[in-house]
C-alpha cells in the first residue's frame, strides 16, 4: 500500500495563525470520575495570543503532571486545573469557584533536550513529545473541599513502564476536553472546547500498518517513541467490555480475515469453510473480533484539536495506568480529524520519566542528578517565575521571599 501523507500544509497554516490547539474526537461523556486527569490552561495575561488554548495531562504525583512537550514549549505561564470535570475559559478563571481557589501555577517544566518545537516539520514537534511539569505547591489528595468547590478530590495514576501493556490489540481509553471532530477555520474565533471531559475507547494498532498512513520521516519516531490507535476499542470508561462475542453452538475455528485493510479474527464453523470478502462475509464480520480495532465504524473515536497532552489509559487488573500522551493525528482537506492517532509512549520514554520524578521524590537539588552520558540522554529544565506576572508570584516564590526577609532583632529590654 502506498503511504498516505499527512496534511502538513493544514497543520503549518494553523500553527502560523496561532490556532494550533490540541483537541477528543466525537467522544462520550464519562460515566465515572477520572480524578487523575487534569488540563493546562494559559494564564489570561500572557504574551501568547492564542484564544481558548488548552492541553490535557495526567497527575502522576502530588507535584508533577505528565503532558506533551509541545504544550509546555509553546506557552510559558500556565495553570493546572485538577479535581474538576468542567472546562473553564481562561478569562473566567477568577469567576469560577473551583478554578479561583484550586488552580495551581506551573513553576517548572522538563522536556528531553532533543525535542524541537518546529511548527513547519511534524517529524520535529512530534519527536519525544512528552514533558513533566511541576506546580507551585503539592495537590492535597485528602482535601474534602474539592467535592464542594470542584467535582472530586484529585488523585494520581501510576505510569506504565512495561512493554506488554502497549502491544497491538490492547484496549484503552483516551480523555480530554477538545473538539469533537474538526479544526477551527482560519477566521473562526468560537470556543469549541467541550464543557465537560469526554472519553473515547481505543485499541492499540500495529505500528507497521500505522506507518503506512504517514510519511517516511515519521517511521523511526513511530517505532521508537509512539503508540498508535486507529478505530474504537472494546472497553468503556469503567474498564468493562462494550461488545461481547456472539455465542456459537458447535465450536469454531478462528482464522484471520483481511477486510478493507484491517485484520479480523473470524469464528468459522467447520475446518474447510472458505473465507472470502463477499458482502455476506462482511455482514458476518460485524460480530467478529477485530485485531487492532474492535468495531466496523459503529462508534466514533480518537483525538482532535486541543486533546494534545491528554492521557491514554489502560487497565492492569482493576488498576488504571498511564500508557501514553496524545500527540498526533491527521487532518483531512475538509479539516476533519482522522486516524491513525499517535500517542507518545510512557514505556518508550521511561528513563526520562523515572529519572525526573524519582530524583525529585528523593529531595534532590537537581531533578536528575545523573550526567547525560550516564542516563543516555539530556534534558532541558526550565524554572518559570511569576514574580513580575500580573497574576502575582507563585506560592513557592512567596515562601522563599518570606524566608529571605531580614530578621529584625528584638530588644528584650527596650
Amino acid at each position: 500500500m502506498s503511504k498516505i501523507l499527512l496534511s502538513y500544509v493544514i497543520s503549518v497554516w494553523l500553527f502560523g495563525v496561532g490556532q494550533f490547539e490540541r483537541r477528543i474526537k466525537d467522544g462520550e461523556t464519562l460515566s465515572v470520575h477520572k480524578p487523575y486527569v487534569v488540563y493546562l490552561t494559559k494564564a489570561p495575561m500572557s504574551p501568547q495570543k492564542y484564544d481558548y488554548w488548552l492541553c490535557g495531562g495526567a497527575l502522576v504525583t502530588t507535584w508533577f503532571v505528565v503532558t506533551s512537550a509541545a504544550c509546555v514549549e509553546d506557552v510559558r505561564h500556565m495553570y493546572v486545573i485538577a479535581g474538576y470535570n468542567k472546562y473553564v475559559k481562561p478569562t473566567e478563571l477568577n469567576n469560577d469557584k473551583c478554578t479561583k481557589s484550586k488552580r495551581k501555577k506551573v513553576v517548572f517544566t522538563c522536556v528531553p533536550k532533543t525535542y524541537d518545537l518546529d511548527y513547519a516539520r511534524i517529524e520535529k514537534w512530534s519527536f519525544v513529545d512528552i514533558a513533566i511539569v511541576k506546580v507551585e505547591s503539592a495537590f492535597n489528595l485528602y482535601d474534602e473541599s474539592y467535592k464542594t468547590d470542584c467535582t472530586y478530590i484529585p488523585t494520581t495514576i501510576p505510569i506504565n513502564y512495561e512493554p506488554k501493556y502497549q502491544e497491538a490489540g490492547t484496549d484503552a481509553i483516551v480523555m480530554g476536553w477538545g473538539h469533537l471532530n474538526k479544526w477551527r477555520g482560519e477566521k473562526d474565533r468560537a470556543d469549541y472546547n467541550q464543557d465537560t471531559i469526554r472519553y473515547s475507547p481505543a485499541r492499540l494498532y500495529d505500528k507497521n500498518k500505522c506507518k503506512e498512513h504517514y510519511s517516511d520521516e515519521m517511521d523511526k519516531i513511530i517505532d521508537k517513541y509512539m503508540i498508535c490507535t486507529y478505530t474504537a476499542g472494546n472497553l468503556n470508561d469503567k474498564g468493562e467490555i462494550i461488545k461481547k462475542s456472539e455465542p456459537v453452538a458447535d465450536g469454531c475455528v478462528y482464522q484471520k480475515v483481511l477486510v478493507d485493510g484491517m485484520e479480523y479474527l473470524q469464528c468459522v464453523n467447520g475446518q474447510d469453510e472458505v473465507i472470502n470478502t463477499s458482502d455476506e462475509t462482511r455482514r458476518r464480520l460485524m460480530n467478529a473480533t477485530l485485531l487492532g480495532n474492535q468495531t466496523f465504524g459503529t462508534r466514533r473515536h480518537g483525538i482532535c484539536q486541543n486533546d494534545h497532552g491528554g492521557p491514554l489509559v489502560t487497565w492492569v487488573g482493576s488498576q488504571e495506568v498511564l500508557i501514553g500522551i496524545a500527540s498526533v493525528f491527521r487532518v483531512s482537506e475538509s479539516l476533519e480529524c482522522q486516524g491513525p492517532y499517535l500517542f507518545t509512549s510512557t514505556q518508550c520514554n521511561g528513563v526520562f520519566l523515572d529519572c525526573v520524578i524519582s530524583e525529585a521524590s528523593k529531595g534532590g537539588r537537581r531533578q536528575c542528578s545523573l550526567t547525560p552520558q550516564e542516563r543516555g540522554f539530556d534534558i532541558v529544565e526550565r524554572k518559570i517565575s511569576w514574580i513580575s506576572h500580573p497574576d502575582g508570584p507563585a506560592e513557592n516564590e512567596r515562601i522563599e521571599k518570606i524566608r529571605l526577609r531580614p530578621q529584625i532583632p528584638i530588644d528584650r529590654f527596650g
